[in-house]
């Protein structure tokens, strides 16, 4: 009895702690989903004129960076033992990302200024 119980022991450990950390890697990738859809469609509110400001405040999730390139944003998401997402979204206008992007709270200000989509981070 006691060397069944080892065997489920050495084998059922190693199993349960694989299963802990999957579901932690869904859950920051689940936020980083969130934070950039979020991202994306204000960002979008802002481009096609529905709203001339956006302002919240926002968690940039850990693991995400934030990118732009004439006028598209890309958001991604990199953690060891998961694969690289991206969100990406392409805007009527060029986009500028201004202030810190690291992980972290933050005030985020997206606005249109002189025909430039200007998405401002100032730390909370």
């Amino acid at each position: 009895m006691a060397l069944g119980l080892t065997t489920v022991v050495i084998i059922g450990v190693p199993a349960l702690m694989f299963a802990v950390n999957t579901l932690g890697n869904i859950t920051d990738l689940e936020r980083a989903e969130a934070f950039a859809t979020g991202l994306i469609n204000e960002t979008r509110l802002v481009d096609i004129g529905t709203t001339n400001k956006t302002e919240l405040a926002v968690l940039i999730p850990e693991y995400v960076t934030i990118s732009a390139s004439e006028s598209t944003l890309t958001i991604t998401f990199t953690k060891e033992g998961i694969p690289e997402t991206q969100w990406k979204d392409t805007f009527l206008h060029p986009v500028s990302l201004l202030g810190s992007t690291s992980a972290g709270q933050y005030s985020m200000t997206i606005s249109l200024v002189a025909g430039t989509i200007e998405i401002v981070f100032a730390s909370l």
